[in-house]
């Protein structure tokens, strides 16, 4: 078994130095930041969304060959990642679906994971970055690490080492460093859960504004149907649009704007009206409103400020009465109401998102996560090509990979 390391201790890299360790390997995980596990006590707003029940691979994943998903969720999943926390002590919740710790808090996750590092007799080594890897070469039979501390030396060696997504500008770019050196396939990362920056110059009126709505992005023509739609408490900002249904769409935004394509967002404030009923509904809103000002017929519907920028796109002063002569510019309104439009020009930085798409292809890694081009060199988490949307997916991700790992890392 000998020595195995682990470059990176995130969420995969902390379960993959558990799985080699209980396996009998001797670990060290080598970690660039002052601490382990920073990312975790942030996750689901500090509460750890940690896995979701409602699990369904083609809807939750994203990549270039999620074919090959179901081999690994088939080996560690939901239940399992539950059953692991449980067997720490730790208690979860439900809800719909998503899996949080029964107190509440993100660090207890992290602390049952450090605790069970202790009690296996791992090392960890912060503020420690990998700055290049030699494997096996030649008659070296060991991987070297060469860091700010010394050269570290492994006879089995796991790349954990996560995306730029969250850190400060390059501080996160060294697992794609490593990787390109080591001769690795892979895809250019790029923010995958982040807010959208847009082209309107609107949105410093509309900044902190928060409603149910329906989101829906058009790529390329402006004429096209749309491409992914959904639903949910979308946050106004004063560069554009973010929260949880935007960050869901986030990653179909960036990687089109990469390609040079124009990205357009359609927003429905009012998504729970059946379009089948929205004709009747307007009539019945505007005989409702009839000889009240344009701005009491737009508050009976959203938020103040965001029905004062869509009277103002249909040139309705706030004061304007609702009656014959402003009927058409009335009904005009009612249409923004159920497609309001938007131009993306940008995501916001990668330091911003929550995580990143891209990474080593999951051809260029066996059954085992074990790479195809260097025996003894796993990968897990975020150095593969595969990314989760909002609800826990990511770190089931995290917790499934690094379980292989580090798993299968300890027996070769």
């Amino acid at each position: 078994m000998g020595k195995t390391g682990v470059v990176g201790g995130g969420a995969s890299g902390l379960m993959a130095a558990i799985c080699a360790a209980q396996h009998g390997a001797e670990v060290t995980v080598l970690e660039g930041r002052d601490r382990i596990g920073k990312k975790i006590l942030a996750t689901g707003n500090g509460k750890c969304n940690f896995s979701n029940r409602d699990f369904l691979i083609p809807r939750d994943y994203r990549g270039h060959h999620t074919d090959l998903l179901p081999r690994y969720f088939s080996r560690f999943c939901v239940e399992d990642t539950v059953l692991f926390f449980r067997e720490k002590g730790m208690l979860a919740t439900d809800r719909d679906g998503y899996l949080y710790p029964r107190c509440g808090q993100a660090s207890v996750v992290l602390d049952l994971l450090e605790g069970e590092l202790s009690s296996l007799g791992v090392k960890t080594v912060c503020s420690c970055p990998a700055e290049r890897i030699l494997p096996p070469k030649g008659g070296r039979k060991q991987f070297l690490v060469e860091t700010r501390q010394g050269t570290f030396s492994f006879d089995r060696l796991i790349l954990a080492c996560g995306s730029p997504a969250g850190y400060r500008t390059q501080e996160g770019e060294g697992g794609q460093k490593l990787a390109r050196d080591l001769g690795l396939s892979s895809y250019e990362m790029f923010p995958a859960l982040v807010g959208l920056r847009c082209r309107e110059n609107w949105y410093k009126r509309l900044a902190g504004v928060r409603c149910h709505a329906g989101i829906s992005l058009r790529i390329g023509d402006k004429a096209q149907k749309p491409a992914v739609s959904e639903k949910g408490e979308l946050q106004l900002t004063d560069y554009g649009i973010s929260g949880i249904p935007v960050f869901q769409l986030s990653r179909y935004a960036s990687l089109a704007l990469g390609e040079g394509k124009s990205v357009f967002a359609d927003i429905d404030f009012l998504p729970e009206i059946p379009l089948q009923d929205w004709p009747s509904f307007c009539l019945e809103q505007y005989r409702l409103c009839e000889n009240r000002t344009a701005l009491q017929l737009g508050n009976g519907l959203v938020h103040k400020k965001i029905a004062q920028v869509l009277l103002a796109q249909c040139s309705l002063k706030d004061t304007d009465p609702v009656d014959r002569r402003t009927k058409k510019k009335v009904f005009s309104f009612f249409d923004s109401l159920r497609r309001f439009e938007t131009q993306v020009v940008s995501p916001n930085p990668v330091q911003n998102a929550q995580v990143c798409a891209g990474g080593v292809s999951l051809r260029d890694v066996t059954d085992n996560l074990e790479s195809r081009k260097i025996p003894g060199l796993f990968l897990c988490g975020e150095m593969l090509d595969v990314d989760g949307r909002c609800g826990g997916y990511n770190l089931q991700w995290a917790w499934t990979s690094g379980f292989i790992a580090g798993t299968c890392a300890a027996q070769t």
